[in-house]
């Protein structure tokens, strides 16, 4: 079955390819992990018409939104084999490819404040150096690290202290690290490929999941859930990444093209997550039915699940990466960077 999809879908990028007709100009694909109208789709959008503008027209930009080529492993999957130049894919989707990626699972890493968190993905040398040299390593290049946003959890139970999650059965995505830090207080968790999850909390398959609000709200995962939990106990970081071939043998003008293209990108794509993600979160509260609750984490239920796994989980992501060397440095030197960017307490 899964070969067939992926036929089908080189199928379809073989038509799309065809359509160049000089060297001067040139015809992209992108495959995006997410919905068309979501924030990562008006990224691609917006990465289209931008290279379209800046190229004068001799740059276009096909993209293929979710479920289009395959999952969020598939499309990876095409880009680092060259049937598509970009993918825009969430580090979590892509652990098993990359595992030195996983430190993006690490619980309560970051901090809760999303302009802090969007200038630690832009600036770090841990990431845009040492981690984007792994990715490389693998056939792919990451130009840029973005979030869309904290995540949260919605459930069928309150969700506040470690104890609450004893028994659970939570989605998570293809990472070990997050299935494992979920295992660590108790729970029982489940992995489920992002186009399945709704109909998986509908059966009761799963009982909860993680998401940002945006994505909570647009596929309407509270229709079987009684409890949205503002937690921000992680960043969603999505990736824009290139194959690695095709990057590389880019004309300068090109490429720079593309860079300048990407740096514009960042503001645009940060005001678009936090304007859609608070829209959305409004319209969770307010739709919310009889029997379904709103609740916030506050800093002593943060500083309890720190307590509770954050060490634990640490020493689970540098056995994942112990012997490739590089998953402790990215781990050091990331701690190093929020806590030099973060404000004193």
């Amino acid at each position: 079955m899964r070969k067939g999809i992926i036929a089908a879908a080189l199928l379809l990028l073989l038509a799309v390819a065809g359509q160049a007709t000089s060297s001067e100009v040139y015809h992209w694909r992108l495959a995006e992990e997410e919905v068309e109208g979501s924030v990562c789709d008006l990224y691609a959008r917006e990465f289209a018409r931008l290279l379209d503008e800046k190229s004068d027209g001799r740059i276009s930009l096909t993209i293929f939104p979710l479920g289009t080529l395959g999952t969020p492993q598939e499309i990876y999957q095409l880009c680092r084999q060259g049937s598509i130049e970009f993918v825009l894919d969430g580090a979590g989707q892509v652990g098993d490819f990359v595992p030195e990626n996983q430190v993006f699972s690490i619980p309560f890493l970051f901090p809760d404040d999303q302009d802090l968190n969007e200038h630690i993905l832009d600036t770090s040398k841990a990431l845009n150096e040492t981690l984007t040299s792994v990715y490389e390593e693998d056939g792919v290049t990451v130009l840029a690290y973005w979030s869309e946003g904290a995540m949260d959890w919605t459930s069928n139970r309150p969700l506040l202290h470690p104890k609450d999650f004893k028994g659970l059965k939570i989605r998570t995505m293809p990472s070990g690290i997050i299935a494992e830090s979920y295992r660590i207080l108790g729970a029982d968790p489940k992995v489920v490929s992002f186009i399945e999850v709704y109909s998986n909390l509908q059966l009761g398959i799963v009982e909860a999941q993680e998401n940002a609000p945006y994505i909570v709200q647009e596929m309407g995962f509270m229709d079987s859930q009684n409890y949205y939990i503002r937690s921000q106990h992680k960043i969603y970081v999505m990736q824009t990444m290139a194959n690695l071939n095709f990057w590389s043998s880019l004309p300068e003008d090109i490429r720079a093209i593309v860079t300048e293209s990407i740096e514009e990108l960042r503001p645009y794509g940060m005001k678009a997550q936090m304007d859609l993600n608070k829209k959305r979160l409004e319209e969770i509260k307010s739709s919310m039915s009889r029997g379904q609750r709103y609740l916030e984490l506050d800093k002593s239920h943060r500083q309890a699940f720190i307590e509770a796994i954050g060490d634990k989980v640490e020493l689970l992501y540098l056995e994942k990466v112990q012997d490739k060397g590089k998953g402790s440095l990215i781990l050091k030197e990331l701690k190093e960077e929020i806590k030099r960017a973060s404000p004193l307490p």
